[in-house]
């Protein structure tokens, strides 16, 4: 699961920032459609169902209307025919004038219903016959009254009886009709309020989930927003900083060029110029031999020296960057110091310095390149030598600090001035160009050390003041079995 979610973000990472802004803003914006494509659903499906609602009820509304004017139209005859008072003839009147208005309005409502229209119909017949038979009981009475007369109120028992019996097994059949055409809409009505309800509930879960996931959508939509915008930031910082490098890189480049230029001009004009006299004095048998000696003697020197230069030069544009893994090798630091004091104590009592070394018994493993390495801390002595006044002092020191070793090279020489330490690690820089040509410096030892040092991922420091001496300090990460230990 993490392995995918990493190929999701290391895909989504990889996507180009356009495609990652509109995705950004599509996430907020589709939550939103969908929640409101959900929520009208809803709300079109709570209307529906309400609207069936009220249908539902209208159709019960409706039979029980019919219902009690049928009850009604049944309960005026039978009141007429016991009492012979008309008053009674006004339910009757009443429920015969809404009766057929109420079928065909019951009818209308359930055609939707094949069933219930079924019913319905069976409902209207049943309900005729009724009102056929009521009506037949009645002109039946009328008829009695007209032939008896006036006098004649009522009706006989044995025939009153007869005529209320009449009639009660259709009005019978038709209030089960009407029962069972009741109940049907009483369940779909239960029906359909219990699927309101559900609906009701759909809603409110559906608008808790929008606002959850909206809320999710908002946050992970800043999320990836800020991290849109955090990788922006970096990336101008990054190309600010590219740019100062370059900017950094042109000049040290122009300078480069215009010092490795003068570097070589010199040189070979000094060659040149030595060189023509010297044919000019085989010309001439009176020019003494050792004069010609000394110019041949100064062109072999200025070639080595142009050679030297040459050397260091492709050095420089060999050694970019890290060593291979495959080019470096586990060393004991302690050893390899021990070794280069040894070899560096009868140098530095020829230029009647002190030399002197701190290293601790233990070994002190680092990865690296032995040769490499050497030459960067010899360059560092080796410009301790040149700057130290005679009687000064030179000392070699290697400590361990924080899971890295710690070389130090100090001198009590001349110092080198605040305004230059920022550029003593670059290509031909010399803090004073007379007095370091006179030495026969280049201007690259420490450059050439600095780039070893780096190579081998380490950190190369300077501190400094004029007539104090400087101290130059090499930070080298331990080898892994140094470490464990």
């Amino acid at each position: 699961m993490a392995h995918l979610a990493q190929k999701i973000y290391q895909r989504w990472q990889s996507l180009p920032i356009r495609v990652r802004g509109a995705t950004i803003i599509a996430i907020p914006v589709s939550c939103l459609l969908t929640a409101l494509s959900a929520f009208t659903w809803l709300k079109a499906s709570l209307v529906e169902d309400e609207a069936w609602v009220q249908h539902t009820q209208t159709v019960r509304l409706e039979t029980k209307r019919l219902l009690n004017a049928l009850i009604d139209a049944e309960t005026g005859v039978r009141g007429y025919g016991l009492t012979q008072r008309s008053e009674f003839l006004a339910p009757y009147n009443s429920a015969r004038a809404v009766i057929p208005t109420s079928l065909d309005q019951l009818q209308n409502l359930v055609s939707d219903n094949p069933q219930q229209s079924q019913r319905a119909k069976e409902i209207r017949y049943l309900v005729n016959e009724n009102l056929t038979i009521l009506h037949r009981k009645l002109t039946l009475q009328r008829e009695l009254r007209r032939v008896r007369g006036h006098t004649e109120t009522l009706v006989p028992t044995a025939s009153l009886y007869a005529w209320l019996e009449e009639g009660r097994e259709t009005m019978d059949q038709a209030r089960q009709a009407i029962d069972r055409f009741t109940q049907t809409e009483e369940a779909l009505l239960t029906e359909r309020k219990q699927h309101q309800e559900f609906y009701r509930q759909m809603t409110w879960i559906v608008l808790c989930g929008s606002g959850v996931i909206g809320t999710v959508g908002a946050w992970f939509a800043i999320h990836l927003f800020s991290q849109l915008e955090q990788e922006l930031a970096g990336r101008e910082i990054s190309l600010q900083k590219t740019n100062d490098r370059l900017a950094v890189a042109c000049q040290q480049l122009q300078r480069f060029t215009a010092n490795a230029s003068h570097e070589l001009r010199a040189p070979l004009a000094a060659v040149l110029g030595n060189a023509q006299v010297s044919l000019m004095d085989l010309d001439d048998p009176e020019e003494g031999t050792l004069t010609l000696r000394n110019r041949l003697e100064k062109i072999v020197s200025l070639t080595k020296q142009m050679s030297t230069l040459i050397d260091e030069l492709l050095f420089l544009a060999r050694h970019e960057g890290l060593l291979s893994a495959n080019a470096l090798q586990s060393i004991d630091l302690t050893q390899l110091l021990r070794q280069m004091s040894s070899e560096w104590l009868p140098q530095a009592k020829t230029h009647a310095l002190q030399f002197s070394s701190q290293l601790p018994q233990d070994r002190m493993i680092v990865r690296a390149d032995a040769t490499l390495l050497q030459q960067a801390i010899a360059n560092l002595l080796h410009n301790a030598c040149r700057y130290t006044p005679p009687g000064g002092r030179i000392e070699l020191r290697l400590e361990l600090r924080d899971s890295h070793a710690w070389v130090a090279v100090q001198d009590s020489g001349i110092g080198i001035p605040p305004e230059a330490l920022p550029h003593i690690f670059e290509r031909f820089y010399r803090v004073d160009p007379q007095r370091s040509k006179a030495s026969g410096g280049l201007g690259l030892g420490l450059a050439i050390a600095q780039q070893i040092v780096q190579a081998h991922a380490g950190q190369i420091q300077v501190i400094s003041a004029i007539g104090q001496g400087s101290l130059f300090q090499i930070t080298l990460p331990l080898a892994k079995q140094q470490i464990d230990k």
